[in-house]
């Protein structure tokens, strides 16, 4: 194993580690949460992976980092402030481990101080994705408070369009409707915010801004698609929930909340691959890319 590989296998371990002292809840608290918004947590790992491969295919900018770290009296401040933020989280995991939310919060500052206190030099390239990670992890229960109600009401008015246009028999009463299907059972559900499509906007922007930092697009490109992408998911989202009708209208209540979760993930992920082959080809490489140069210069090469 090479220096650089040992580095890093070392922060990670040791983060892993102190996250049983500054979050020894989160595990319990997120399978709660994801037991209670998705049925299970299985759904939910997809999504861990893929933000995983992202910062992993980073691996060759951390290896320039990496090999350029001083010894372990380098850059004492900036170690100093990683093993402060540590002790504050070990010293407030009582107030972090209420929610899920602050649980997850803990997590991502865990790694990012332990990377402060091993590994200082690669502060600069880790930070975007830990403002990213810590953004994604409380942005769903922020918007979902601030925006659920309204989304309910446009998701809602969506659905009832696009299933009108299947002629399914279906009641509305507000944002709950219910229908028999074609085997005579009673199939009833409720639009809630966290099906509103809060969830997938907040998960796509921060896929967005973590593409932003990897292809360092202008800002004007990102922010257009954030835009569209953000219509786009809404407009899904009342697919999403019309085919969960028709499904139930076809085979009943069983089939209809077996597919629940999955149908969205499925939509997602084509919608995200199809923002992904487009965000390839807009705008060219932006002010981002100079400030990444400044924050990261190249080693200097063979003079001309």
């Amino acid at each position: 194993m090479d220096k650089q590989l040992a580095k890093l296998s070392l922060w990670v371990a040791a983060s892993a580690l102190l996250c049983l002292l500054t979050a020894p809840t989160f595990l319990t608290l997120l399978n709660d949460s994801l037991s209670d918004t998705f049925g299970s947590i299985l759904p939910a790992l997809p999504f861990a992976a893929l933000l995983t491969v992202i910062f992993a295919l980073r691996w060759e900018d951390l290896r320039e980092v990496l090999a350029r770290e001083g010894g372990l009296k380098s850059e004492p401040l900036v170690r100093l402030a990683g093993a402060l933020v540590l002790v504050a989280l070990i010293v407030l995991q009582g107030l972090t481990g209420t929610s899920v939310v602050l649980s997850g919060v803990a997590v991502v500052l865990t790694f990012y101080s332990t990377s402060l206190l091993l590994i200082p030099g690669a502060r600069r390239l880790v930070l975007p994705y830990a403002v990213t990670y810590a953004a994604g992890v409380a942005a769903p229960t922020i918007l979902q408070a601030a925006f659920g109600d309204p989304l309910v009401s446009v998701s809602t008015a969506l659905s009832t369009w696009v299933v009108s246009l299947t002629g399914i028999p279906i009641a509305w009463q507000g944002s709950q409707f219910s229908l028999v299907s074609k085997s005579g059972e009673l199939v009833s559900a409720t639009i809630t915010p966290g099906c509103s499509s809060v969830i997938s906007v907040t998960t796509f922007l921060g896929l967005l801004a973590l593409m932003h930092f990897d292809m360092r697009k202008d800002v004007g490109s990102t922010l257009r698609l954030a835009v569209a992408g953000v219509v786009a998911l809404t407009l899904l989202n009342s697919v999403r929930i019309a085919i969960l009708i028709w499904v139930g209208y076809s085979s009943g209540a069983d089939a209809f909340w077996g597919i629940h979760n999955w149908v969205g993930y499925a939509i997602f992920i084509g919608f995200y691959m199809v923002a992904l082959m487009v965000y390839t080809r807009m705008g060219g490489k932006g002010k981002s890319i100079e400030n990444a140069l400044r924050l990261n210069p190249p080693a200097a090469g063979p003079p001309a």
